[in-house]
Parts: structure tokens; C-alpha cells; sequence
């Protein structure tokens, strides 16, 4: 009898690990193999919505560059230059493309900037086998700044605009490297565990314990990152130069409540 429920327990065991294991593995990839859009597909959308048109587009005077990542892949890249020694660079959103980003160039423009837009690492035309929301793509911000500033020279002057996903690694990055004169972020969030166990709850129902923690190591050992490690606002006062912070009161994937915490967190120069 006891050898009987020693036994029972084991198997018991066992099947609670494996679902765990199983539904840890399938929700972290949502996290970290999304379905991204295609880069193709993503420029039709954008004249759908009439972000921008085919005209404007095409009068753009577009170089279209591949800058190497440290992290060992080729990101795609887009440059346009204005003939100065001000460039802003776009990080994109989630799942999305740089052309998410054209809808922005002529405010940059009219104000005497370059800009490089770039597909973040497993989007668009980039090499990368996930997505880490910081970890890996904050080296591949840096990589495009040495590439800003190999091209038009020490004295750039350079910011940066994230924008969702993007403003994330924005800060990310910045919290690692003070080269950049500005941030602009656009929709960011606090903390990403945090906001997962947001999104589980809204769009599922579910609690964060245990899922997000099995979902976390399964992303670990798939070569991105434990959650955990990316928190914007636990890094964002060591950056040192402005920050705009953007966010819109309507947003349901990430509340405006991460943009407050981060703007009343950083106490360098800042605004909202």
C-alpha cells in the first residue's frame, strides 16, 4: 500500500512537471518567437493606414545598410541622410518592422537630422534566432551608434526614439552607454515579468504562479533571457541625458502606470 501511493505520487509529480514544462515552453514562445510581421507586408500596411505614401517613400534619398551585431548576425538598416551631424535613431515596436518608424522622419527631418532606422534582432530583414526585449538588442543599439558615429564623426550629435518594445530597449540601452544626447520613449514599460503577469491575467485569466516562472526558465535555457532581467526602471537612473516620456492613456497592452512609475523613478532631466 505504501509502495503503492509512493508510486502514485511520483507519477503525480511527474505530470504536474511536464504540463508545467509544456505550457512554460508554449507560452514562452509568445514571448520569445512570436509571429512577426513580414518586412513586405508591413510597407502595404503602412500606406493602408496612410502613415505615409508611396510618393513620399520614394523621395526619401534611402541607403539601405547591414551593420554587424556583436551578437554574431547582420542587422538590416536603412539610413537617410539631411547632410548634417545630427542623427536620430528609431527602434521599432513588437513584432513589427522599420517601417513602422517612417511615419516619424519628417519631424526629424524638418529639424536638420539624419536617421537610421534599423529591424530589431528576429524582425524584419535582421538575423537573430529571438527576441529578448533589452538583453541582446541594447548591444545592438550600441552597435548602431558606433556605426552613427564612424560615419559622420565623433562631435554627432545622436538620440534615440523607441517606440512600445523599442522604448524598452531604449532604455535598456541607455543605462549602458551615455553617448546619446536625448531618449525619446514612446509607450515603454517598467518591468517585463511585471507586465507579463499583467498580460496573463487580461488576455488569459490566469495567474502568474506558476506559469511565468516555467515560462521564464524555458526562455532561459532557449538562449534569451529569464524575464526577470529586463526591468527599464531598475536601470533607468543610471542614464544620464533627457528623457521624453510618451504614453498613451488609453493603452491596454502596457498600462500609462509604467510610463508614471519610470518618469517619477529617474531623477535626471525629464518630461512627460
Amino acid at each position: 500500500m505504501k509502495k503503492r501511493l509512493i508510486v502514485s505520487i511520483i507519477i503525480i509529480g511527474f505530470l504536474i512537471i511536464s504540463v508545467l514544462c509544456a505550457a512554460g515552453y508554449y507560452f514562452s514562445s509568445m514571448v520569445i518567437t512570436p509571429k512577426v510581421w513580414d518586412y513586405d507586408e508591413t510597407y502595404v500596411n503602412e500606406l493602408k493606414f496612410n502613415r505615409f505614401t508611396e510618393q513620399y517613400y520614394n523621395s526619401l534619398p534611402k541607403e539601405e545598410v547591414y551593420i554587424q551585431s556583436p551578437n554574431g548576425y547582420k542587422l538590416h538598416a536603412m539610413y537617410i541622410p539631411k547632410g548634417t551631424n545630427k542623427t536620430i535613431i528609431f527602434i521599432h515596436g513588437h513584432t513589427y518592422t522599420l517601417m513602422g518608424d517612417i511615419k516619424y522622419l519628417e519631424m526629424f527631418r524638418s529639424l536638420g537630422f539624419n536617421a537610421l532606422l534599423f529591424d530589431s534582432r528576429y524582425h524584419g530583414k535582421s538575423g537573430g534566432a529571438n527576441t529578448t526585449f533589452g538583453k541582446y538588442e541594447k548591444y545592438d543599439v550600441k552597435a548602431c551608434v558606433d556605426w552613427v558615429s564612424q560615419k559622420n564623426g565623433k562631435n554627432s550629435i545622436i538620440g534615440l526614439h523607441g517606440e512600445s518594445m523599442g522604448s524598452a530597449i531604449c532604455l535598456l540601452y541607455a543605462a549602458i552607454d551615455d553617448r546619446c544626447c536625448f531618449y525619446i520613449v514612446d509607450g515603454a514599460m517598467a518591468d517585463l515579468q511585471e507586465l507579463l503577469a499583467y498580460r496573463l491575467k487580461k488576455d488569459f485569466g490566469l495567474p502568474a504562479f506558476p506559469l511565468l516562472h516555467s515560462a521564464s526558465l524555458m526562455s532561459r535555457l532557449r538562449g534569451a533571457m529569464l524575464f526577470s532581467e529586463i526591468s527599464p526602471i531598475a536601470v533607468v537612473n543610471n542614464i544620464k541625458a533627457p528623457i521624453f516620456f510618451i504614453h498613451g492613456g488609453d493603452d491596454t497592452d502596457i498600462p500609462v502606470e509604467h510610463a508614471q512609475r519610470l518618469y517619477n523613478t529617474y531623477t535626471g532631466t525629464k518630461r512627460i
